[in-house]
């Protein structure tokens, strides 16, 4: 069901004024009894002061605030949600849900990801990073009329052609499974095709005991699990390395990749990422479902990383809302701070997707749309807590 307490809201073209009682203009800057001046699509200015006049809109009590950024989501599986085993193992999730997925059939699959798709404003999220396997959802975000970036997914051999566009609102884009999944020369071919068109390039890593397994060399099942895909990994150059560092030896990251997950990381992997300058999100909710454990984030913090957060599908998780991630973090990682887990959320993820020129924060330039959260908050000092500790988890 919708959030009455949650408005998104897209200004149009004509000059206009939205005020409230608090405006969250950038994780660092919370203004009371301020607005946000617009015109033409874009904001041009966050007022201090708000003048009186017929076009301004009083939004209310609440908080004003930039649109949340699911960085890394999959759409198609939203079919799958409560069919699959959770906390029984990763290797055995993957399974079921290729069995399910494939027992469903597209139209159950499409009708599903359209519910959420369309879910999705109501959630107050104004930006994804969806993940297509089967190439199902291009379609419904641009009809919902949904930015962000849309990554076709790609695992085992060969060299496809994937339809790379570098458009606004929604650019489309190339994703390379994951390390254990696609082949060295597929990622390779991928990376340099999305990095000439200037667009991110998506996978994940790290995330398995599995991948980690097969990456160092020591992963039979896997490997026959592969062959019977029809995929042989005989030549590729796995054996005594982290995901991180293989995926640093193929000259895959980088400021425009953006690493998923990053479970099973090494000090010595936090720092390639970090010199690399690689995009990281980070789905913990997921983790915890998939793998009772989540990353590391005060780590990635110190090292003056700064991951995204996604919600991974609902075939791992229980909805694709970034308040009920937000609160999830804030309850298992007390210790950081909630300026850092509301950048996560905002910032973080359009940086990430190539889209901070226009999403991330209130400021001039920026795309004029927000969220009007309708909840009441007596100071300055709890507008953040009360945002990221608006969901459940």
């Amino acid at each position: 069901m919708p959030d009455p307490r949650i408005q998104y809201i897209r200004a149009g073209n004509e000059p206009a004024v939205f005020k409230a009682k608090w405006v969250i203009k950038d994780p660092w800057t919370i203004l009371e009894n301020a607005g946000i001046a617009v015109a033409g699509g874009r904001i041009t200015a966050v007022l201090d002061t708000v003048p009186s006049g017929p076009s301004v809109t009083d939004c209310g009590p609440g908080i004003l605030m930039p649109p949340l950024v699911n960085a890394h989501m999959h759409l198609e599986l939203s079919a799958l949600a409560h069919r699959l085993p959770l906390g029984k193992g990763f290797e055995p999730w993957v399974k079921a849900l290729l069995t399910a997925r494939d027992s469903l059939g597209a139209s159950a699959l499409i009708r599903a990801a359209r519910h959420a798709v369309q879910a999705l404003p109501g959630q107050g999220t104004g930006l994804v990073g969806e993940v297509s396997t089967l190439g199902l959802t291009r379609s419904l975000l641009t009809d919902q009329g949904m930015a962000g970036v849309w990554f076709q997914e790609y695992l085992g051999t060969g060299y496809p052609a994937p339809d790379l566009a570098a458009d606004f609102p929604l650019s489309g884009s190339a994703a390379g499974h994951a390390p254990h999944t696609t082949s060295p020369d597929l990622l390779k071919y991928l990376k340099n095709r999305t990095q000439k068109a200037g667009l991110v390039f998506s996978i994940h890593v790290a995330e398995s005991d599995a991948e980690m397994r097969f990456i160092k060399g020591n992963n039979r099942s896997w490997h026959d699990f592969l062959i019977q895909r029809g995929i042989d990994p005989k030549d590729w150059p796995v054996g005594n390395k982290t995901p991180v560092t293989y995926l640093k030896d193929l000259g895959i990251l980088g400021p425009h990749t953006l690493a998923v997950h990053l479970l099973q990381v090494l000090d010595t992997d936090l720092d390639l990422l970090a010199d690399t300058q690689t995009g990281i999100c980070l789905c913990p909710r997921s983790n915890q479902n998939l793998h009772n454990r989540i990353p590391d984030i005060p780590a990635l913090l110190k090292r003056h990383l700064r991951p995204a957060l996604g919600t991974d599908s609902l075939a791992s998780c229980a909805s694709l809302s970034l308040f009920d991630e937000m609160a999830f973090v804030r309850h298992l990682c007390p210790e950081v701070s909630p300026a850092d887990i509301f950048a996560m959320a905002t910032k973080n993820g359009a940086s990430a997707l190539g889209l901070a020129d226009r999403f991330g924060t209130l400021s001039p330039g920026k795309q004029s749309e927000f969220i009007y959260l309708d909840t009441g908050v007596s100071s300055r000092n709890q507008v953040l807590e009360k945002v990221i500790c608006y969901g459940t988890c």
